[in-house]
């Protein structure tokens, strides 16, 4: 029987191209591997009624055109609404997509969608906020936001404002004060300048930082950088980038299916898969075991990708 995907294209999303030519490619690419496949561009704020209306009538799986925000936001739509997703990378990064097996060329990752079949893969979720790849506190978010200003000001990509809206955030360090609870263990009150929280675990190895184990492991990684000195802060990224996680210096690595964060803040910046956002503490993190359903290769765990 011949599948039935509903594809759309962020129109905001980091790939380069016009909406219209790359309607016509991807449209031609599911053909070539017998999907038939409608294909669509819409708005970021479009998308969760486009991806509802197409899912009544009846097709095999919505398929998201973008970059890891546009997944994380269409995922949550997936799971209230007990969708199928399909992922098709044309963002900047692509982190979720690498992790589940695919490359960013577009006929290898319609073959690999065409070929796929249907498993289940957690997400994690922040006071019901969902994230497919990770959140982070103080510094990330604070650069996102310079270098989305930067970007809105001059024009510039984000690759180009990235070294300096890292330069402006290490100027005005963000530190925050915060009590974490890791699965309801004693409570451990610590001051720093980056707080990140999973959907999985990391591998901690020098060649696969940032690189995810599993996706089905019902973790939470959570790391914490203990120090709010600027220099030291600078060299254990450079150590963490060099020698893996396990040879950063005052990192302190944790994993659970819950995380309590409070603050005496009344409000926290932090960013959802590279998009941020205000929450109210106190912030409740935990793991959705199994709670999306993707297009994956059937038997093989979603998993850390083999490109490192």
């Amino acid at each position: 029987m011949t599948r039935k995907y509903h594809v759309f294209i962020n129109d905001a999303a980091g790939a380069v191209g016009e909406p219209e030519q790359q309607v016509r490619d991807i449209t031609e690419a599911f053909g070539a591997v017998g999907v038939d496949a409608t294909v669509e561009s819409v708005e970021p704020q479009q998308l969760p009624d486009a991806m509802r209306a197409a899912w009544k009538h009846g097709v095999d799986a919505i398929v998201v055109a973008g970059g890891d925000g546009t997944i994380s936001s269409a995922a949550e739509v997936a799971i209230a609404d007990e969708m199928v997703l399909g992922v098709l990378p044309m963002g900047t990064f692509n982190h979720f997509a690498k992790d589940l097996g695919m490359t960013p060329d577009l006929a290898s990752a319609v073959r690999f969608l065409a070929e796929a079949e249907v498993v289940p893969v957690d997400v994690g979720e922040v006071n019901g906020k969902i994230f497919v790849n990770n959140a982070s506190i103080g510094v990330y978010p604070t650069m996102v936001t310079e270098r989305d200003d930067l970007s809105e000001r001059r024009g510039w990509g984000k690759v180009r404002t990235a070294p300096v809206a890292i330069v402006r955030t290490l100027r005005r360090l963000p530190v925050h004060h915060l009590q974490l609870v890791v699965d309801g263990s004693p409570p451990v009150t610590i001051d720093t300048p980056f707080l990140f929280v999973g959907n999985g675990l990391f591998d901690e190895r020098g060649e696969r930082v940032g690189q995810r184990t599993s996706l089905t492991d019902h973790r939470l990684g959570v790391y914490v950088i203990a120090t709010t000195s600027r220099w030291r802060l600078v060299t254990n990224a450079i150590r963490t980038r060099v020698g893996g996680l396990g040879a950063a210096a005052q990192t302190e690595r944790r994993a659970g299916e819950t995380l309590v964060v409070t603050t005496d803040e009344p409000t926290l910046a932090i960013a959802l898969d590279g998009e941020p956002i205000d929450l109210r503490p106190p912030l409740t993190f935990r793991s959705r075991a199994g709670a999306l359903r993707v297009l994956a290769v059937p038997g093989r765990d979603p998993h850390v990708r083999d490109d490192g």
